[in-house]
């Protein structure tokens, strides 16, 4: 088999070394290429120049119809060179299928979880909210957004079917408060409506973020630390300064954000929204 000069090329040599439905596409680019398979689909990528022995690396790519992986679910990933195909072929073969196939299986599983919990909730915040409500689901299961006459909510749902919402937009009061309190509900959290500590902000916040996250209180509960829990070290830092709210990252960027509009009469659910939307828009999940 002469030795690939793109990643396209590569690629086909793959398909024709798995047999039978196996399929390869290119993207317009000389490094990467897709390889399609039964049930799978394959990212093919590798370096220029491409030489013989230039690296190249084959990734599982997520199926649309499946919820979205967790950082710790397996990545799917091998490695080889261009002029040894078959070592690599071999390593989807004995590596890549068997784990990918029982991944699969409890991927499908979650995502019947999160269809059933979003196509439970999501109505029925839509009921909540009165006025001419609509619910559209996205194309990723578990996902839905709510519009009412005075804002709108975007609603995920978790492996363990709780529902957080990551993006609220509220332009009129109608509606809006009935609509936050479901979501707090559905959370699990009844707060206490005659007080509140900045480390009550970062646990509604941590609500809001969804499945996964998780905020830490100070000892004095004057600040709190969000992180993700495959986010180990990473996570960010919710504090006051100069009587401001702010929000910096624990990376080597300390660099503060700060919520300089916000007040305590503002509560705590729009409060946790912001930190929440400040979160995100560093971490660039939004």
């Amino acid at each position: 088999m002469p030795v690939a000069r793109y990643a396209l090329q590569y690629a086909a040599q793959l398909a024709q070394l798995l047999g039978s439905g196996w399929s390869a596409s290119g993207c317009d680019s000389s490094t990467f290429a897709v390889l399609d398979g039964p049930g799978i689909e394959l990212a093919v990528s590798t370096t220029s120049p491409i030489r013989s022995r230039t690296k190249v690396r084959v990734q599982i790519r997520s199926r649309g119809d499946l919820v979205r992986r967790r950082r710790t679910d397996y990545d799917g990933q091998v490695s080889g060179t261009i002029g040894d195909p078959a070592a690599v072929a071999d390593a989807i073969r004995t590596e890549i299928l068997p784990a990918w196939k029982k991944l699969v299986t409890e991927l499908e599983a979650r995502t019947v979880r999160t269809r059933a919990a979003i196509r439970e909730f999501a109505p029925l915040a839509a009921e909540t909210a009165g006025g001419r409500a609509s619910v559209t689901y996205g194309s990723r299961p578990g996902v839905a957004d709510v519009r009412w006459d005075g804002g709108h909510a975007v609603l995920w749902a978790g492996d363990d079917g709780r529902i957080s919402s990551p993006s609220i937009e509220i332009t009129r009061a109608r509606g809006a408060a009935t609509v936050l309190a479901l979501l707090r509900t559905a959370a699990g959290f009844v707060p206490d409506p005659e007080r509140f500590s900045v480390s009550d902000i970062g646990g509604a916040a941590a609500r809001l973020l969804g499945d996964g996250w998780s905020a830490t209180p100070w000892q004095w509960h004057d600040g709190a630390r969000i992180e993700h829990r495959d986010d180990a070290g990473d996570g960010y830092t919710l504090g006051v300064e100069a009587g401001h709210l702010y929000v910096s990252t624990n990376l080597g960027d300390q660099s503060h954000t700060f919520m300089l509009k916000a007040s305590w009469t503002d509560g705590l659910d729009a409060l946790g929204v912001s930190v929440a939307a400040i979160v995100r828009r560093i971490r660039n999940i939004g």
